[in-house]
């Protein structure tokens, strides 16, 4: 763990100006803890930086909160609203994935805390799912409200081992 002061970390909304960092810290998320995304390495390390800057969002409601340390990107959580007419009350939060160096700090508190007041500004339901292993990140999602709903059983599939998945959401009208 770095003796780094938590306050020197910088918290926004990611930008398409830092898909290099951006591509770099997915890449290394997916390559890292392949049984926590749904996306494989193999499959993203394919598509060029303009692909990954496509995919930041600069307008509407959908976003990828990122935390940088001394200009480094560390961490990163995403939103994105459904877009199918009758789901689009509902949000999923994605790929929050902190650096091994920066955990430890209650940054991925932080990121998934602004997914959450971001979220509750323009949809009644915000989702998530996380791996049954993942017994941290289910503790942050545990106490920053999140409930279970159910168990999505071979959830992941890498090689021949399946991952379990919680799945969670947080209805913003019970709270209203």
């Amino acid at each position: 763990m770095s003796s780094e002061d938590p306050s020197s970390f910088v918290l926004r909304d990611l930008m398409p100006a830092d898909a290099d960092a951006y591509r770099e810290l997915r890449l290394e998320a997916l390559a890292s803890a392949p049984a926590a995304f749904g996306s494989s390495y193999e499959e993203e390390i394919r598509l060029s930086l303009d692909e990954f800057r496509a995919r930041i969002p600069d307008t509407g409601p959908n976003r990828i909160f990122a935390a940088f340390s001394r200009d480094r990107l560390v961490g990163m959580a995403g939103f994105v609203v459904q877009d199918r007419l009758k789901a689009r009350h509902k949000g999923i939060l994605w790929g929050v994935y902190v650096r091994p160096e920066a955990r430890g700090r209650g940054l991925g508190d932080a990121l998934v805390r602004q997914v959450v007041d971001h979220a509750a500004r323009h949809v009644v339901v915000i989702e998530a799912a996380v791996g049954l292993f993942n017994e941290s990140a289910r503790r942050t999602y545990h106490k920053l409200g999140f409930k279970p709903y159910g168990i999505e059983r071979k959830a992941i599939r890498i090689d021949d081992i399946f991952y379990d998945e919680e799945l969670l959401f947080i209805d913003f009208s019970e709270h209203a």
